[in-house]
């Protein structure tokens, strides 16, 4: 099988995988390790969803071996429809690349789910971890936090390691752990982050910055110690409280995961917060963290928001608008510019895209049931929304939240060029 020469960590969870994923990954690579990392979804460039040792795949690499995959598959489809689709064929792609790049570890995201999911594949990961649970994806996983975490623990492998929270909704740790019994999959808690041990006692900075992402380093530090354990033939039978090393700190405090809880000062006058939230909690969280982080002063705040596929726009909405924080409201489609060429999402026309605008307006002036506390506006693409507030920062300072879609959040850091490093 393909992952057969592959060591593996696969994360699942409807919130924080993907920080999860990347605390490991920081984590094992300030030990020393090589690693790779699958992730999804993109901000600006394909490449940045196959990482070797933290940074995307260069172009010609991942023009190398999207050609070695292709012309492989290709020669063995017998019917012109046996290619596998977009996100199937990354996957194959970026295992490929893990085992021929000789990476001693690959962390893979699920990209939803985790039982149907194709990086479900991996059947001997080292160890897994099901990060926090909660709705999402409510057409493909099931109307429940049960139902879903019966998907999420679909990852789960028999005599492989697994770790999870404690504080999950619902009935769903239940459903987890009844999943691990089944299987024989020894299923263990992550402890609360001010239980670990630091050395000299001061506890780390995350690179993460928000409250609710100790819960993911937490599983990050459980899963990276319980692979360096496996490396080293010691088997994890207890989740790890003991002082923790310093390069484990600095994987902490140093990790980098564009787009979420990200801050960019983009002038004197325009701070830019980011932060993809598209679940309920999610939005709750980016608040929490974005009262904190932006409580200097007493800039204009300004939303920009979009959200997309099924996902309820007043649900998402409703905690943004009783916050009263924001002095504007931005709303606009997951279009950069007029001359995109790489569309976020080709199976969504731009027609569909601006009647989601149209209904994200509509939802806002449902909620408000009060006179205007704030000016709400619409745009074509997100070029135009951020040089209106450009042009407003020009008069005053001003604060901006982009959060909701991740693609949003691309398009935002797409136009603000910047480097490899930054993404």
């Amino acid at each position: 099988m393909l992952d057969s020469s592959l060591s593996a960590i696969h994360v699942a969870g409807t919130k924080g995988k993907g920080s999860t994923c990347a605390f490991t990954e920081s984590i094992l690579r300030k030990h020393g390790h090589r690693t790779g990392f699958y992730s999804s979804p993109h901000l600006i460039a394909v490449r940045e969803r196959i990482r070797i040792d933290g940074k995307p795949l260069s172009m010609q690499k991942f023009t190398q071996y999207f050609w070695e995959v292709y012309n492989s598959l290709a020669a063995q489809k017998e019917h012109e429809h046996d290619m596998p689709p977009y996100f199937k064929f990354l996957t194959v792609m970026a295992l490929n690349v893990f085992i021929k790049e000789k990476v001693d570890v690959a962390v893979i995201e699920v990209g939803i789910g985790g039982e149907l999911d194709c990086t479900n594949v991996l059947r001997n990961p080292v160890v897994v971890g099901i990060t926090s649970l909660g709705l999402d994806h409510t057409s493909l996983l099931g109307s429940t936090v049960e139902l879903i975490a019966w998907q999420k623990a679909g990852i789960l492998k028999p005599k492989v390691p697994a770790f999870t929270v404690e504080n999950q909704p619902g009935d769903s740790l239940n459903v987890i752990r009844q999943r691990a019994e089944a299987i024989g999959c020894p299923l263990l808690m992550a402890p609360n982050f001010e239980e670990y041990k630091w050395p000299d006692g001061k506890k780390p900075i995350l690179g993460l910055d928000s409250q609710v992402q100790t819960l993911n380093a937490s599983i990050a530090i459980q899963l990276a110690h319980a692979w360096m354990n496996a490396n080293n033939n010691q088997a994890s039978e207890k989740s790890l409280t003991h002082e923790i090393p310093q390069s484990t700190v600095k994987g902490l405090e140093q990790v980098k995961w564009p787009g979420r809880t990200q801050t960019i000062d983009f002038s004197p006058q325009l701070k830019i917060f980011m932060d993809g939230a598209h679940t309920t909690d999610s939005i709750k969280n980016c608040l929490s963290w974005f009262k904190q982080a932006s409580n200097r002063g007493s800039p204009k705040r300004v939303l920009l928001f979009n959200s997309t596929g099924e996902r309820d726009p007043t649900n998402l909405l409703r905690p943004l608008y009783d916050s009263q924080l924001f002095s504007k409201v931005i709303f606009c489609p997951n279009i950069a510019s007029s001359c995109t060429a790489d569309q976020s999402n080709f199976m969504v026309t731009a027609e569909q895209q601006l009647k989601r605008t149209a209904a994200h307006l509509a939802a806002w002036k449902a909620i408000e049931n009060e006179p205007k506390s704030c000016s709400v506006h619409t745009f074509p693409y997100v070029s135009d929304a951020l040089n209106f507030v450009k042009e407003l920062s020009a008069v005053e300072e001003m604060q901006v939240l982009v959060t909701g879609s991740l693609h949003l959040v691309g398009c935002v850091l797409g136009l603000l060029d910047l480097s490899d490093e930054d993404v």
